[in-house]
């Protein structure tokens, strides 16, 4: 087998003297009658006076970009006061992005969907009869 910083060549004689002072070896293989590789480690470099050079290479692999590794902060989205417990006026009852939950009785609708109580009273959630999907929002104002 020839590896990738090998050199080969094939010979008809059996007696041969290497050319490269003394570095080759024989490797006998079905294919051709003699292979000859050079025994020089790919990190050695040999000069024309036969000094070798020392290669350094990478310790590390070389670090790449990434267009990941940023992210926002979550939007604190859902529901603020539970079916039952008390709210103030104008305090929010659900953070929402679109209309998941629909405005009823004594609450209101911001510009971004966040439903309030406009009076003081108990929150009360149902769903709609007709479609199970529909949430609406009421609060019963307190009589005290």
């Amino acid at each position: 087998m020839i590896g990738l910083f090998s050199r080969a060549s094939t010979v008809s004689s059996a007696t041969i003297s290497c050319a490269a002072s003394g570095r080759c070896t024989k490797i006998i293989s079905p294919i051709s009658p003699l292979l000859f590789r050079w025994q020089q480690p790919p990190h050695q470099l040999s000069t024309p006076n036969n000094s070798l050079i020392s290669v350094r290479h990478a310790t590390k692999k070389a670090g790449g970009s990434s267009n990941n590794g940023r992210d926002s902060a979550g939007r604190r989205l859902g529901i603020k006061v539970w079916p039952g417990t008390l709210a103030k006026a104008g305090s929010i009852i659900v953070r929402q992005r679109g209309k998941k939950f629909l405005v009823g009785e004594n609450v209101g609708m911001g510009n971004d969907h966040t439903i309030f109580a406009l009076v003081p009273g108990r929150v009360k959630m149902e769903r709609s009869e007709k479609n199970r999907k529909r949430n609406f929002v009421h609060v019963i104002a307190d009589e005290s």
